[in-house]
């Protein structure tokens, strides 16, 4: 235990308490506090040299002083680099986020302190120890984990170090992925230091130290896996041994790296352990080839598992939200009709659908070409065959369908519009007299308004589609050339969800954002309300309602992505200057 906690480089941040430490750093608590209210950090404070005995095994092993500092020197730029690294993940949901970080140099000898402040969340060790984690969760942890994997390889970054101290949760039950590459650098000069600890996870292509791409990281985390649903062991180790010696792990540890098959997760069900082998496959090229295709195989599995063809078609209703059409609806049922099938084939089948379904989309936007959209009037005075009318009753009905259920999510939170379910807790609605929270009133009043508009107006017009399915962004535009939403797939958005974005014109005649709804399910769908420009509540995954949090730095730092996110997606997706006639 530390006699003394060290004083914060941030004045601001006071440290309270050492939360965590491991080979390569110590992990505090810090708090601040403003008109009234607390905010809490993480600070780690990472010391280079770790030790005198490294700084004197240095020593003896180069020509002079200059050169020992140079050589920690040159090893505390790199582990800067890997911090500042970090940066471009600031505000993904499943990444840690670095707020900020600062160096301190020793006067009187060789050495620095890197302090980085992160966001302060649980440890997924100490979580672990609160929590039984169930097959869902185990489940829910690997999406997660895959999806910021899916962002690491959109930066060619490989993590290498994932495992169980390096997952965290956050108060909204997200699991997130952090410590990129710090450990992985420091380690290096850790002379006789017993790496032991660190092979647990790590893939046999490092193991043997061979040439490795990205999909050491879906091995890792493919173990990782393994042991929750293998009553915390790792693969070969007996279950019913209560002792594990050091003996047995070295040993378990020889047959992984051997290539003996794994056997399968005692606790995991039939299509979890086949997807987990996979994962942990010796061979790379028997792997997953991408986090994307990970996720995908998980995700079967959550949405897909039930006891036969009628209940998975059932759950299959219940689960999705709204669909973009029809077709895409039937597609996905009929995957869930198939959740019997071996996750894989499953998988394999999925992305035959889905090439087909792109396909066909595709074909249809080619219908709807520049040329056609000039006679748009002159066409919708013609006879329309019979299939292609029962195609644009079907896509009106989803377009009214969507807008319903936008206004539902509009309503009075308080009537029994939004259903069973919802947790909702107003903060910071209200004041002294009432004003603030008139205002308040007004302005989700006004939300409510723009939506009954764009409701009344659906059947006067006839909606199109500006944009390209196979770069994963289409708009939707009326009759009077103006965009009313734009849908974005998981494909083209940094955080593979699917995000909808519906527009109003303001008094300045421009289209602006007033609502946002961000999804893969209805499990975690995200609401966002915005009134000139202002987010004014947020309904997050867990059905928690924030009103008007500017001092939650998640709360400002999501309205701000999603605002500005709309706005890019309007600038891009203007119609043809033909359709505005």
């Amino acid at each position: 235990m530390d006699k003394a906690l060290p004083v914060s480089v941030w004045p601001e941040w006071e440290i309270t308490e050492k939360i965590g430490e491991g080979s390569f750093g110590k992990v505090y608590k810090a708090q601040r506090t403003e008109k009234g209210k607390t905010f809490y950090s993480a600070i780690k404070i990472i010391t280079i040299p770790s030790s005198q005995s490294e700084l004197n095994s240095i020593r003896s092993e180069t020509s002079n002083e200059q050169s020992a500092r140079e050589y920690f020197q040159n090893l505390m730029e790199e582990c800067i680099q890997e911090v500042s690294t970090m940066e471009y993940f600031r505000g993904n949901s499943h990444i840690v986020s670095v707020e900020d970080y600062k160096v301190v140099e020793y006067l009187d000898t060789i050495g620095w302190d890197i302090f980085i402040r992160m966001e302060y969340l649980t440890s997924f060790l100490d979580y672990c120890a609160e929590n039984q984690i169930t097959e869902k969760e185990a489940i829910q942890l690997g999406i997660d984990m895959c999806k910021a994997l899916e962002c690491c390889q959109k930066l060619n970054i490989i993590h290498r170090d994932i495992k169980p101290e390096n997952i965290f949760v956050s108060r909204f039950g997200e699991f997130k992925l952090g410590d990129f590459g710090i450990a992985r650098e420091l380690e290096r000069t850790m002379s006789g230091m017993s790496k032991k600890g660190t092979y647990s996870y790590m893939a046999p292509e490092m193991y043997r130290g061979e040439q490795y791409d990205g999909r050491v990281d879906i091995y890792s985390l493919g173990i990782v896996l393994y042991k929750l649903c293998n009553r915390n062991r790792l693969p070969f180790l007996n279950l019913d041994k209560q002792l594990i010696t050091y003996r047995d792990k070295e040993n378990a540890l020889t047959r992984r790296m051997s290539g003996e098959p794994l056997p399968a997760p005692a606790q995991a069900g039939e299509l979890l352990a086949q997807v987990i082998q996979k994962a942990c496959a010796y061979d790379p090229k028997d792997r997953f080839q991408d986090a994307a295709a990970f996720r995908s195989a998980l995700e079967a599995i959550k949405y897909g598992k039930a006891a036969d063809a009628q209940e998975a078609k059932e759950e299959a209703v219940k689960e999705l939200p709204p669909a973009d059409s029809f077709a895409e609806k039937t597609i996905i049922q009929d995957g869930y009709r198939k959740a019997q099938e071996s996750p894989l084939e499953l998988l394999k089948r999925a992305e035959e659908e889905d090439r087909r379904a792109e396909e066909r989309r595709r074909e249809e936007l080619r219908r709807t070409s520049a040329a056609a959209q000039q006679n748009r009037k002159k066409r919708q005075q013609q006879r329309r065959s019979p299939l292609l009318a029962a195609v644009i009753l079907m896509a009106a009905a989803v377009l009214i369908l969507a807008v319903i259920f936008v206004r539902m999510l509009l309503e009075d939170p308080n009537t029994e519009g939004l259903g069973e379910g919802y947790d909702f807790v107003s903060m910071n609605s209200q004041s002294e007299g009432g004003s603030e929270s008139s205002e308040f009133e007004k302005a989700m009043q006004k939300i409510s308004e723009q939506a009954t508009e764009i409701s009344q107006h659906l059947e006067e017009n006839t909606f199109m589609e500006n944009g390209s399915v196979e770069e994963g962004e289409i708009a939707y535009i009326d009759g009077n050339g103006r965009v009313m939403k734009v849908l974005v797939y998981p494909i083209a958005s940094d955080e593979g969800v699917y995000e909808e974005y519906y527009y109003w014109e303001n008094e300045a005649g421009e289209q602006e954002l007033f609502f946002a709804y961000i999804w893969s399910t209805e499990e975690d769908a995200q609401l966002y309300y915005y009134v000139d420009g202002k987010l004014i509540r947020w309904i997050d995954e867990n059905k928690v309602c924030h009103d008007n949090e500017t001092d939650n730095s998640e709360y400002t730092e999501r309205g701000e992505r999603y605002w500005n996110k709309a706005e890019e997606l309007i600038e891009g997706m203007n119609p043809p200057a033909d359709t505005q006639q």
